[in-house]
């Protein structure tokens, strides 16, 4: 068949076409839709678990399999403390203590590496500070996989008045509690 530009073309051909055309539009349409969709879920992700919360599974894997990577053994405590931020103070709780750092309970959002103070209230002994640095937190983890909320913390330029009187307060501890600290 012969159309007015005189080009030769057959009905059966032109529908064959189309019957290709249309379909590849779709194909080509869902997998730029999926890319798209992927894109969004991986950035809204990555903003809501963060990039530094991957500290924390790392430490629970390292764990696991048996590379624990702290130069101090940690005991289990469980001290009154308070925590202060700048201008801001608020009660907190220690779980864990050794003499590079603590595990703190706190329900109070603080930035991973913020400085604070730390005044720690040793049972029968009395109050001391000490300077921190906050090393990691589950803040931004789901309820359901946190047992404790809250914050690691690192001892930081601290005296060595103030770091004696954490190493007298662990070994105390240590001593109740019947182990040996490293």
């Amino acid at each position: 068949m012969e159309n007015k530009a005189g080009l030769c073309y057959s009905e059966k051909s032109g529908a064959m076409d189309s019957n290709i055309i249309i379909p590849s539009i779709g194909i080509g349409a869902a997998l730029f839709a999926g890319l798209i969709i992927f894109w969004f879920f991986h950035t809204v992700i990555k903003r809501k678990l963060g990039a530094d919360q991957s500290t924390q599974v790392a430490s629970n894997t390292q764990k696991r399999i048996g590379k624990e990577k702290r130069r101090h053994h940690r005991i289990a405590i469980s001290w009154p403390a308070a925590m202060e931020i700048g201008r801001v103070s608020f009660k907190v709780r220690l779980k864990d203590i050794s003499l590079g750092g603590a595990f703190v309970i706190c329900q109070e959002p603080v930035p991973l590496n913020g400085k604070l103070r730390l005044y720690i209230e040793v049972p029968d002994q009395d109050t001391f500070a000490l300077n921190a640095e906050v090393v990691w937190s589950n803040m931004n983890v789901p309820q359901e996989k946190v047992i404790y909320r809250g914050l690691g913390i690192k001892f930081v330029q601290n005296t060595d008045a103030a770091r004696n009187r954490l190493e007298d307060a662990i070994a105390h501890q240590s001593l109740e509690a019947g182990i040996s600290a490293d």
